[in-house]
């Protein structure tokens, strides 16, 4: 080491200076080489001295801002030795403990704590002394300050200072502001549960996983009473001892609503209590949104309604009873005048908006009056009263049947379709009288007049059609009773017919009324006779023969159809059986028959013919329906699956009086059908007229290039039958070539046709 080393630098550079002004002294060479380089040293020494004051002065600064930093650091820190004696502390400690640093320098730390804290504090220091990691504790400060009580969070480290002697470091964070935020949220709490405890519903916080968060004291007794682990109880167990959610129409799962809804929701649930009650529970539930609006779950509550629900159906039966009374006949029970009114005026403003048709009918005893002169009025409200339940026995529940008083009634009818269904109403309902009424050992034999009048035709009022109802009543007395009247005789006239017609034909088939002809039908070229429609007709012994336009839609309205058809395909079948074994027609001839809307709708249709075919041993391939295009068009897809079938039994199918419905070509190519017949309407003007023909055709090359058989009706004139030729159609039926003929004519006409 230099000997100057422990000079300072003051003094080496005093001692330079007068090593200077000696050496100036001298002048020789030596000299101002010695003066030269102790100018060097100098000016060393001047940038050294220069460096070393920089780095003083950055020194002092950045000591300045440790202490400032420290001093004002939010966080309080204190230095302990093993005594808890504070060695040094900051100012933000002091202000925690409320005094001067200087005052609290050397002082034990358990002086600024609250009465207590010193066995927690020794606790504390031994802990830390005794490990090399950072003990925690929260203690309880003395402040100045009355009444308000200064939480810190202390935490501990030992280190080792450079005497060696062992010394903590522990720094303190204001927990005060905390611990009251978290002792509000624990009294709101507190509160809310009080309040929701004083709750009689059962109340339930409820987790997307159905786990109760929370509940009241009611839905805890409920829990209780099923002895439920409440730590880990679900919503659906205590709601109603169930061991799955929700999910079904007596238990609608108020969180699936919630979760799609978003919105506040209420349900019902019927529930059983141990003893077997039914009970009703309304459920209302309400979304719980977190911090970013998403729902962590539902708050329920549950209300038992069921004494509510009992007195609210109470008072409406009751309601209901004091508007029955006011709106019903007490005798019958039936609507009064009044309620006939509002009903007839809700129908009409129905009938008028879809423009339907309605009908009134005005219904008056024949001679009733002479029942309570005979009798006391008991028997008289008796016969009354049996008249009203015979009455509602016919009507369907749309319809309305009123008492007017005395012994008048009215009907209403909606949504007719034609004018005659108002007669056959009436009809039964003079029948209802066939039966006599027994009242008191006695049988009385009554009648009733009855007069119709129709909406829009004979009014569009209330009054005027309830008036003119009652005039035609008046004029079916005067026609001698127990009959029906139209308000204008015309219409009585057809109705009269069809009703006729209509209650003669139940009892056609079991009369044996119902025949079958046959028309043959032709190869156009040679003429030979290829098949046989059969064709029902009605042998009625007061009209003479019927054909089938005036009395099948009668059949279809009143379902007879079904039992009338089932006739005539056995009927034919039997027949054509019969011609082909006795030779009158070959074997691999068929026999048309046409099938109504109403039978090819009917769900055994499979089944009857194959039993038909079974019971009559006619081959399938003999036998083809005739169906029209109406009723292919109805329902495509049915239709194909029903064809389909009848097709796989062999059968053959034919769209009868093509062109004149509601044709499609598409569902040419998707029916399996096998024969297109050219309606008589487009035959009986070609070839003069240019539409039929264009039309004619159409009809026959579309047929011949799907490989569909085609047929022409009504051929009646040698310039139709040389067309049809011409034109490609193989097969036609018609007077040109023989009407429809009994089975006896039938075969004497083939006989004819084999001598010929």
């Amino acid at each position: 080491m230099s000997r100057y080393s422990n000079l300072s630098h003051s003094e080496l550079e005093r001692m330079l200076s007068e090593s200077e002004r000696l050496l100036r002294a001298d002048t020789d060479s030596d000299t101002d080489y010695l003066l030269h380089n102790l100018q060097l040293h100098k000016i060393e020494l001047e940038i050294q001295n220069r460096d070393l004051m920089e780095s003083q002065k950055e020194l002092e600064s950045i000591r300045d801002q440790y202490a400032e930093l420290y001093d004002f650091a939010p966080v309080g820190y204190l230095t302990l030795d093993k005594n808890g004696i504070i060695n040094n502390l900051n100012i933000s400690a002091a202000g925690m403990f409320g005094a001067e640093r200087s005052h609290i320098m050397g002082r034990p730390l358990s002086t600024q704590l609250a009465a207590g804290m010193g066995r927690l504090l020794f606790d504390h220091l031994r802990q830390a002394f005794s490990s090399d990691q950072k003990v925690t504790t929260d203690f309880i400060l003395k402040t100045a300050s009355k009444g308000i009580t200064r939480y810190v969070r202390a935490d501990t480290i030992v280190h080792a200072d450079l005497d060696s002697e062992a010394s903590c470091l522990m720094n303190l964070i204001d927990t005060t502001e905390r611990r009251r935020a978290e002792q509000a949220v624990i009294d709101e709490r507190t509160f809310l549960q009080h309040v929701i405890d004083g709750v009689d519903n059962p109340i339930m916080v409820i987790s997307l996983d159905y786990k109760v968060l929370r509940m009241n004291d009611a839905a805890k007794r409920v829990a209780n009473m099923q002895k439920i682990d409440l730590e880990h109880a679900c919503c659906y167990q205590i709601s109603h001892y169930r061991e799955r959610p929700c999910d079904s129409e007596d238990y609608p799962c108020p969180l699936k609503i919630v979760l799609q809804t978003r919105l506040p929701s209420k349900v019902v649930h019927n529930h059983v209590s141990e003893m077997g009650a039914q009970r009703k529970f309304e459920i209302s539930v309400s979304p719980l949104f977190d911090d970013h609006g998403e729902i962590m779950g539902v708050i329920e509550s549950a209300h038992d309604i069921t004494e509510h629900l009992e007195l609210l159906e109470e008072l409406k039966e009751r309601q209901l009873s004091y508007a029955h009374l006011a709106q019903h006949d007490p005798l019958t029970g039936l609507p009064n005048r009044l309620l006939f009114a509002d009903r007839l005026s809700q129908a009409i403003h129905v009938a008028h908006r879809n423009k339907t048709k309605l009908a009134v009918l005005f219904i008056d005893l024949d001679r009733f009056k002479e029942v309570n002169d005979s009798f006391d009025h008991s028997c008289g409200d008796a016969v009354l009263k049996e008249t009203a339940d015979r009455f509602q026995a016919l009507f369907r529940e749309d319809d309305t049947i009123a008492r007017m008083g005395g012994d008048e009634f009215t009907v209403i009818l909606t949504h007719i379709k034609k004018d005659s269904h108002a007669a056959l109403v009436a009809k039964k309902l003079l029948n209802a009288f066939k039966q006599p009424f027994k009242i008191k050992k006695h049988k009385l034999f009554l009648s009733a007049s009855i007069g119709i009048s129709l909406y829009p035709d004979h009014g569009d009022s209330v009054d005027e059609l309830v008036r003119n109802a009652d005039t035609a009543m008046y004029r079916a007395k005067e026609e001698g009773r127990n009959t029906f009247q139209y308000y204008t005789l015309e219409l009585t006239a057809r109705a009269f017919e069809r009703v006729y017609l209509a209650s003669s034909l139940h009892n056609a088939i079991l009369q044996n009324e119902l025949i079958l002809y046959y028309q043959p039908q032709f190869e156009l070229i040679t003429q030979e006779i290829c098949g046989v429609e059969a064709l029902v007709r009605w042998q009625n012994a007061d009209l003479g023969l019927l054909a089938p336009d005036k009395f099948i839609p009668l059949a279809e309205e009143s379902e007879v159809i079904g039992e009338m058809g089932a006739w005539i395909m056995k009927e034919a079948c039997q027949q054509m059986k019969t011609w082909q074994e006795s030779g009158v027609l070959r074997s691999d001839m068929t026999i048309s028959v046409n099938l109504s809307g109403k039978q090819f709708d009917h769900n055994n249709l499979l089944e009857e013919i194959e039993q038909t075919l079974t019971a009559t041993g006619l081959s399938p391939s003999c036998l083809e329906l005739e169906i029209t295009e109406t009723t292919m068009m109805r329902s495509t897809r049915g239709t194909s699956e029903t064809l389909g079938m009848l097709r796989k039994l062999g059968v053959k199918v034919a769209i009868d009086d093509f062109g004149t419905g509601y044709s499609s070509l598409n569902y040419l190519k998707q029916l399996p059908i096998t024969r297109l017949k050219i309606d008589k309407s487009f035959v009986s003007d070609i070839p003069d007229n240019l539409n039929d023909v264009a039309i004619s055709k159409a009809i026959i090359a579309m047929a011949n290039n799907l490989l569909l058989d085609v047929l022409a009706e009504g051929v009646e004139t040698g310039e139709q039958h040389q067309f049809l030729i011409q034109q490609g159609c193989r097969v036609g039926q018609g007077y040109l070539f023989a009407r429809p003929m009994s089975s006896d004519q039938f075969e004497a006409f083939i006989q004819q046709k084999l001598q010929d």
